[in-house]
């Protein structure tokens, strides 16, 4: 047997790839932040109304990333393997492939969104202005196949700095136009919801030619692109990333049509009900954001790992990246902890409001522990190449999210608080699972049961 030379990633290039992802996505969340404020201060449905918009359009948009994360895996494997012009080849077959999803969604989005948001149980006026927000915001879809494969390019590599600088460039932009569209500032007309969904999507079309321009001009880039071969669609390449990258997008998808149902459950409840979901779950976020930086490491360099056989270092840094994670949830949990009451008060004026989300804050802060090992952990096997353990380990859990949740909501008449119990009882069964799915591989003693049913389906 083949002895295998091992090479330990080093802590520097394992924060030289997250922190960039971490500050790109804080000035994201920073920007959401800002606009959820200035939206609140203006009308309160707002609040309901772009949470509503925003879990069916981060649906779509998650699922189609994810399916295009493909690119990502097989561009790592390829560099782990130094196998340089394969990487190339993948690159340029992704611009026209991972162009289709978005351009369906536009077409759903913009056409379809009233009848979505009727069948959400949506009542007026929260209906009427999400479809007004969802379909200006819609129009964003149509850069976002490009924008993704050239992001997908460089995380593959292992080059994040640029994706920092033009989020940053984005997210100011950004937050500049809303105050001005929002309040109807320098002679524009005051829009409100229209205008933040108007100024997301003028900021990511000035933005978007930045990370296109530099996968194809950077010398940064190990490969050369050529132009020309961008736009010839070549299905025995993308097959390819089809294959590793639809499990993933079934995956996220699961995920939000099980979103999409606690939504349904809320509005039936109380129709402020799914408003304060969402503003929970916006300042949840930020712990998501920090740790994703650390999960989408894990994923580039457990990519390389498993692309140059070397499956042990692949499990090392896999757990590095996830104790990283850990520590920065300590920390984000301590201050929801601790603060919850003011850091409610920063996004709503109304007492009522911040005094009975408070508990639901604290409760999120033991959530995200097992969170983000599903995510760190979880995209440290879709690095390996296994995209279908996660679909199958996602359809399980939206299922034990979707009933549990309607049982505590319901019947035992729990109302907000149990969808907030739901999603720990099923944060925790699936980090438990998919921390020794990664720790053990296929053998250990959980799946023992079903091994011939997992090899026949691989």
């Amino acid at each position: 047997m083949k002895e295998l030379s091992t090479e330990r990633v080093s802590t520097r290039k394992i924060l030289t790839i997250a922190i960039p992802l971490i500050l790109e996505q804080l000035s994201y969340q920073v920007q959401i932040w800002v606009d959820r404020a200035m939206l609140g201060h203006v009308d309160s449905f707002y609040f309901s109304a772009i949470g509503n918009a925003l879990v069916a359009f981060y649906a779509i948009t998650s699922a189609i990333f994810a399916v295009c994360g493909g690119t990502t895996i097989l561009i790592a494997q390829s560099i782990g393997a130094k196998n340089e012009s394969q990487a190339k080849s993948y690159a340029e077959c992704s611009f026209i492939g991972n162009s289709i999803f978005p351009l369906f969604a536009f077409l759903f989005f913009f056409f379809g969104s009233g009848y979505m948001f009727r069948i959400m149980s949506l009542q007026s006026p929260v209906l009427e202005y999400s479809t007004s927000y969802i379909r200006i915001l819609s129009i964003s879809l149509l850069t976002l196949g490009p924008v993704i494969t050239s992001v997908s390019i460089m995380q593959g590599i292992g080059i994040t700095k640029i994706i920092m600088l033009s989020g940053f460039a984005a997210n100011a932009l950004n937050i500049l136009l809303d105050w001005i569209l929002i309040f109807g500032k320098f002679g524009f007309p005051e829009m409100g919801i229209e205008g933040a969904a108007l100024a997301t999507t003028i900021s990511n079309f000035v933005t978007a030619p930045i990370m296109i321009l530099f996968v194809f001009k950077s010398k940064n880039i190990p490969f050369k692109l050529e132009i020309k071969k961008a736009f010839v669609f070549r299905w025995n390449l993308y097959k390819n990333v089809l294959k590793i990258g639809i499990p993933s997008g079934m995956e996220i998808g699961l995920w939000h049509v099980g979103s999409l149902f606690l939504v349904a459950f809320l509005n039936k409840l109380d129709i402020m009900a799914a408003g304060i979901y969402s503003l929970i779950f916006s300042i949840e976020i930020l712990s998501w954001f920090l740790y994703m930086g650390f999960a989408n490491a894990a994923l580039t360099l457990v990519g390389h790992k498993t692309g140059g056989d070397d499956h042990q270092q692949a499990i090392n840094v896999g757990f590095r990246c996830l104790r990283f994670s850990l520590l920065i949830c300590t920390v984000v949990a301590a201050f929801f902890i601790i603060f919850p009451k003011e850091i409610l008060g920063m996004f709503t004026s109304d007492k009522a409001l911040v005094d009975y989300a408070a508990l639901f804050l604290i409760i999120t802060s033991c959530t995200m522990f097992p969170k983000s090992v599903n995510c760190v952990i979880g995209l440290a096997i879709k690095g390996m190449g296994d995209t279908k353990w996660m679909l199958f380990g996602q359809a399980f859990g939206t299922i034990l999210l979707v009933v549990l949740s309607y049982v505590l909501i319901f019947t035992v008449n729990m109302g907000l608080l149990g969808i907030f119990i739901a999603f720990l009882v099923d944060e925790i069964v699936r980090g438990i699972i998919n921390f020794l799915r990664f720790w053990k591989g296929r053998e250990f003693f959980f799946l023992k049961p079903f091994k011939k049913v997992i090899s026949a389906v691989n």
